[in-house]
């Protein structure tokens, strides 16, 4: 008996005849207008070129699309200088600036910078300097030692003065036995700077400005100082060691100015 051989029938999807068919795509737009229904945009036409004989336009050369550069003037040009005549040029100087005023034709607050050398209770000035600026006042006193300038029983100014006459000395890399430490050296001769407002320095006052040295042995701190001395407000934190009366004349604010020792403000 002779076998049937099966065979598949595949059955592939029926199309309705009745639906609208797919819209063909026009060539002239792209493939986003197209689908969108958006206008086209074919770009600029070029036209012929009066006088060719093709009647195509050929593109203008990258050179002469760009804009020429202006010729150089060699009346404005400089040549660089020679470094062999440029020996005898004058020192650079900083601008001297004028201090800024008020507006209203109000002097401008000012202070002096004394430098003062200390030889055992001994005290002198050495230097002075005079500086555009208004003067700043402190109401703590670290460290060991503290300075007052005083005119009769009125503070003028005050300052602290910490590690005041003594050299400190690093450790060495390799340190000899008894110097692994830093090496701490009291000095005989030292030197610091005061400061006082520049207004209390006249010709009549110069000459009763006092200048004190103090020890202190204590934590000295206010809320704010008064006008009264340090001694008086600090009793049992300080200790006068020193003391300088009277300011010498090279001192007062038109000599400082005439020898060119002012300050400027920055």
């Amino acid at each position: 008996m002779k076998a049937k051989k099966k065979t598949s029938t595949r059955f592939g999807p029926k199309v309705d005849e009745s639906l609208a068919s797919k819209v063909e795509a026009d060539p002239r737009r792209s493939g986003r207008e197209a689908a969108t229904g958006g206008p086209t945009y074919g770009g600029p036409v070029k036209g012929p070129v009066k006088g060719s004989a093709t009647g195509e336009q050929s593109p203008a050369p990258r050179s002469a699309r760009r804009k020429s550069k202006d010729e150089v003037d060699p009346l404005a040009t400089r040549r660089p200088r020679n470094p062999k005549e440029m020996t005898d040029l004058p020192d650079m100087k900083p601008p001297r600036r004028r201090p800024a005023s008020s507006g209203d034709d109000q002097p401008v607050e000012q202070y002096i910078r004394l430098r003062i050398r200390v030889r055992g209770d001994r005290m002198s000035v050495i230097d002075s300097h005079l500086v555009d600026g208004p003067l700043s006042s402190i109401n703590a006193f670290p460290g060991n030692n503290a300075y007052e300038v005083t005119l009769g029983d009125r503070l003028l100014h005050a300052g602290a003065l910490p590690d005041f006459g003594t050299q400190r000395a690093f450790v060495a890399p390799n340190p000899v036995e008894g110097q692994e430490t830093h090496h701490v050296t009291d000095r005989d001769v030292f030197e610091f700077s005061a400061r006082l407002p520049a207004a209390e320095v006249t010709e009549e006052t110069f000459a009763d400005i006092a200048i004190r040295l103090h020890r202190v042995k204590g934590e000295a701190r206010a809320e704010r100082l008064t006008d009264q001395p340090l001694a008086v407000q600090f009793e049992r934190e300080m200790r006068p060691v020193a003391e300088l009366r009277g300011l010498p004349e090279s001192a007062l604010p038109d000599r400082i100015e005439a020898r060119g020792a002012r300050t400027p403000r920055a």
